[in-house]
C-alpha cells in the first residue's frame, strides 16, 4: 500500500528552517489537499510520518508541524506522538468549545507545542489564544493593516507569529518588519511529496476487531487472535510500542 505526506519548510528571520509542515496528499500527482475528510486525512499523516515513513526522515529531526481535527483533538490523539517533535496545529474550523480548551490545556502542561492555523481573531478564541505559542497568519487572506494589527495586539515574548502562504519577497520583509518570526509559502519552497510503502491490513480483520473492542466487555484474547492473524496490525503495533513517544 502506498502512503504519501507531503512537507512544506518553514523558515525563522535567517531562512534557517525551523520546522515542517506535515500535509495529507493521496498521491504523486495532485500536490494539493484533495480530501473532503479532515479526520481521515490527520490521521493518515499521523500513521504515515509515525509509522511508515519516520519523523527523522520527514523533519532531520526539527520540528513536525500536525493539524488536528476537532474530534482528533477531544480524543487526545496528539499524546501518542512524541512532544520534543510535534507541534499540534489546530485547523480554523474547530469551534472552541470548553471541551477543546481544556484539551489544549491539557496538551500544553504535558509540554505540547499549541499552534493556530489561519488565524482571524474572534472572542470565541480567546483562551486558545492564551494558550498558543505559535499563530499563523494566512498573509493571501488578511489586508497588511490586519496582519500587523494581529502581531501588535497578541504578540508576546513567548508567542511567535508565523507568516503563512507568502509568496513575494516584498510580503517576506513586510512580516519580518512587522514582528512575524517563522515564515512558509511559495516564495521559500513548495511543498514536496514523500512517498512511502505501507503493509495493507485484510478489511475483514479491520471490522472484526472494531465489533470486538466496541463491546461493554471486549474479550482481549480474541481481539489478539485478530492480530496475530494479521501480519500488517501485527508490524504497526511492534513499531508503535517501539517509537520514542513510549
Amino acid at each position: 500500500m502506498d502512503v504519501f505526506v507531503a512537507r512544506q519548510p518553514i523558515f525563522d528571520k535567517n531562512l534557517e528552517v525551523f520546522g515542517y509542515e506535515l500535509l495529507y496528499r493521496s498521491n504523486t500527482t495532485n500536490n494539493y489537499f484533495n480530501s473532503k475528510d479532515g479526520d481521515k486525512a490527520s490521521s493518515s499523516v499521523i500513521a504515515g510520518s509515525m509509522f511508515s515513513i519516520g519523523f527523522d526522515v520527514l523533519t532531520g529531526g526539527r520540528k513536525a508541524f500536525i493539524n488536528f481535527t476537532e474530534s482528533l483533538l477531544k480524543e487526545q490523539i496528539a499524546t501518542i506522538l512524541p512532544k520534543e517533535t510535534v507541534v499540534v496545529e489546530l485547523l480554523e474550523t474547530i469551534h472552541p468549545d470548553q471541551s477543546i480548551v481544556e484539551a489544549c490545556r491539557s496538551m500544553k502542561e504535558a509540554g505540547y507545542i499549541l499552534a493556530l492555523d489561519d488565524f482571524v481573531f474572534d472572542q470565541s478564541y480567546r483562551e486558545l489564544i492564551e494558550l498558543a505559542d505559535i499563530i499563523k497568519v494566512d498573509f493571501m487572506a488578511t489586508d497588511p493593516r490586519q496582519r500587523n494589527y494581529l502581531v501588535k495586539k497578541f504578540g508576546t515574548p513567548n508567542r511567535k507569529f508565523l507568516a503563512e502562504k507568502v509568496e513575494t519577497h516584498e510580503e517576506f520583509k513586510e512580516a519580518v518588519n512587522s514582528g512575524y518570526s517563522l515564515f512558509q509559502g511559495y516564495f521559500f519552497c513548495k511543498p514536496v511529496i514523500i512517498p512511502a510503502k505501507d503493509i495493507a491490513p485484510y478489511k475483514i480483520n479491520y471490522i472484526d476487531l472494531l465489533k470486538y473492542i466496541y463491546q461493554p466487555e471486549p474479550d482481549f484474547k480474541k481481539i489478539a487472535e485478530i492480530i496475530e492473524r494479521d501480519i500488517s496490525l501485527s508490524y504497526e503495533i511492534l513499531r508503535l510500542i517501539n517509537t520514542v513517544a513510549f
